[in-house]
């Protein structure tokens, strides 16, 4: 049964939709403001959408306090969340969304990080040696020579620096510099190695980099100028509680993480990793450069051994004995039941890859709903993508397993995605123009 506070979060979501039909697609008034454009990332989430919806949940029920993200990504959720002073808890698997977060949230040193910046360019300019500095599988074939020099010239620059908050607001620079210069295709979020004539054009390193410092900066001026004037830091730093930790989210909670949090926000993965967005992929090659010993977190070896790792680690990332869970995926969603026979028609392994992805969603929903307070609001962003030619309901799924947990439905938004970065060679992502946003409570 629908509440109070129910009935007129609908009403005001609603009566916004019918006002202005594009409303929620936030065509004309989506900006990556502050932190926001810290690092170019897959699929970002619109930050003024989330903010929008979190200051309708706030209006009516100002008790909200803390919000959950289980698959955090580049922060878009977080970076709404604390300039609203909420406490947040982010989960990735991907290290180098935790590295984006941590830098998103880090101190506001504003003056030594500008003199950390100068001197970071002076030992760009006296450093005078011709070694590369990394090794890893295929770098020869993913930076031609020039470009591996120049990058390890930035990352010796990079270590040098005593301060690890301003080594991680170097090392997001230095991702972006990485998928700038390396051999890849842009165009896709998968490694694809760019035509001749293109590897003959590639910029320099050191442009490119100086370049980015120099726009972080004045985004993390933008973003600490934001949070003064809410009163929002305390001594440079956050005044909310910022938890961020590379973790798989089907792995099981802590004790002491239940119950914590009023809201959860995420937009999870599409579907598999490895046929929708690749963002362990997309990650490599930075992560490659990066010193991850940066992070508050340790990485796992594992994540980092091939280009692949983090793909497989993810949601639906393997399809060893994904079959096995059909029935029970069957009894607790008819629409997934209804997406099954449809696929199974066909002589490929969609069904396989279908079926993994759902299973290792459902999952991990018991240790989502865990970390969530009763009565605490699910907000997802979710893309219904298609195999086969047929089009997958993952908010049908996702709202049929939620319900199959005594979660309540309240309302869901239909928005057009115009300007939502898919990699355009991704055909699996291309065929999605439109986004649902689900939203449940906990009961």
């Amino acid at each position: 049964m629908l509440s109070s506070i129910d009935e007129q979060i609908i009403s005001q979501i609603t009566s916004l939709g019918e006002l202005d039909k594009e409303y929620w697609s936030f065509s004309r008034r989506s900006k990556r403001t502050h932190c926001h454009g810290f690092i170019k990332y897959p699929a970002m989430m619109v930050p003024e959408m989330q903010g929008e919806l979190i200051d309708i949940f706030l209006k009516h029920k100002p008790s909200i306090k803390s919000v959950f993200d289980p698959f955090v990504g580049s922060g878009t959720t977080m970076g709404e969340a604390i300039v609203r002073g909420l406490d947040f808890q982010g989960i990735d698997i991907n290290p180098l969304a935790i590295l984006a977060c941590e830098t998103k949230s880090d101190v506001f040193y504003i003056s030594s990080l500008e003199e950390k910046i100068s001197e970071l360019n002076a030992r760009l300019g006296n450093d005078k040696r011709d070694t590369v500095d990394v090794v890893f599988p295929k770098i020869n074939k993913w930076f031609i020579p020039r470009v591996q020099l120049e990058l390890s010239k930035i990352r010796r620059a990079i270590m040098v620096e005593p301060s690890k908050w301003a080594r991680r607001f170097f090392w997001v620079a230095l991702s972006d510099t990485v998928r700038g210069a390396c051999n890849s295709r842009t165009s896709t979020y998968k490694l694809h190695i760019k035509p001749l004539d293109e590897l003959e054009k590639l910029g320099c390193c050191f442009e490119l980099f100086k370049n980015k410092i120099k726009a972080n900066f004045e985004l993390k001026k933008q973003q600490m100028s934001l949070l003064d004037s809410k009163g929002l830091l305390l001594r440079s730093a956050l005044s909310s509680d910022i938890d961020l930790s590379i973790s798989n989210i089907q792995s099981p909670p802590k004790k002491s993480e239940s119950c914590r949090h009023d809201m959860l926000i995420t937009s999870p993965p599409y579907g598999d990793n490895p046929t929708t967005v690749p963002y362990g992929q997309f990650s490599y090659l930075p992560l490659m450069w990066i010193d991850t010993a940066d992070l508050r977190n340790k990485v796992p070896a594992k994540l980092l051994e091939n280009a692949s790792a983090i793909d497989r680690a993810s949601l639906g990332g393997g399809l060893k004995g994904a079959i096995k869970s059909v029935e029970q995926l069957r009894g607790m969603s008819q629409s997934f039941s209804s997406s099954i026979d449809s696929l199974l028609k066909f002589d490929n392994n969609a069904p396989k890859r279908l079926s993994s992805f759902i299973n290792d969603l459902n999952d991990s929903l018991d240790g989502m709903l865990y970390r969530i307070k009763s009565d605490g609001y699910l907000v997802w962003t979710l893309g219904n993508r298609h195999m086969s030619g047929q089009k997958i309901p993952l908010n049908e799924i996702l709202r049929e397993l939620l319900e199959a947990r005594g979660c309540q439905f309240v309302v869901e938004i239909d928005r057009a995605i115009p300007h939502k970065r898919m990699a355009s060679r991704n055909s699996s992502s291309q065929t999605m123009n439109e986004e649902q946003v689900l939203i449940m409570r906990k009961r």
